[in-house]
C-alpha cells in the first residue's frame, strides 16, 4: 500500500500548469513539524515536502501560501535528463487537498473542502505520467 497523509502549511502559492488534454496540475511545497530533543529541550524543525495536485478543473486548486491544508496521496519517485544529467524528485501525488485554515492575511477565500480527505484515492486520478514539471 502506497499512501500518505500530511499536515502542514503551505509555503508558496501553487504553480499551476496544464496538459494538452486539459488537465490541471498544481506543483506546491508543504511545510510539516517534526520535533526532536536538542541539549535536553525539544525542537520543532520543518520538514519540506513537494506536492502535486491533479485536477480536473482550476476551481479545484485552492490552497494558498500560508493556509493550513491536508493532503492524502501517494508518494512517486520520477526521473528525467536535464542537460545530459540524471534528475530525480520525490513528491506527494494527490487529486485533492483539504484546506483547514485559511491564511489569515488571505481574507478574501472561504474554506473549501472539494471532498473529504478519508475518501480513497482512484487510480485513474492519479495518473502521474503527463506531470509536467
Amino acid at each position: 500500500m502506497n499512501k500518505v497523509l500530511l499536515v502542514g502549511r503551505i509555503g508558496q502559492d501553487p504553480e499551476i500548469r496544464f496538459s494538452p488534454a486539459g488537465t490541471v496540475f498544481a506543483r506546491l511545497t508543504l511545510a510539516t513539524e517534526r520535533n526532536r530533543k536538542v541539549d535536553g529541550k525539544w525542537v520543532s524543525e520543518p520538514d519540506w515536502h513537494t506536492v502535486i495536485q491533479i485536477a480536473k478543473t482550476l476551481s479545484s486548486v485552492t490552497a494558498k501560501k500560508g493556509d493550513l491544508v491536508a493532503v492524502e496521496g501517494e508518494i512517486r519517485s520520477r526521473s528525467w535528463d536535464k542537460d545530459g544529467e540524471k534528475r530525480w524528485a520525490t513528491e506527494v501525488v494527490t487529486p485533492r487537498i483539504r484546506v483547514l485554515t485559511k491564511n489569515k492575511k488571505d481574507k478574501s477565500v472561504e474554506e473549501s473542502v472539494t471532498e473529504p480527505i478519508s475518501e480513497s484515492l482512484a487510480a485513474e486520478e492519479l495518473d502521474s505520467s503527463e506531470i509536467p514539471f
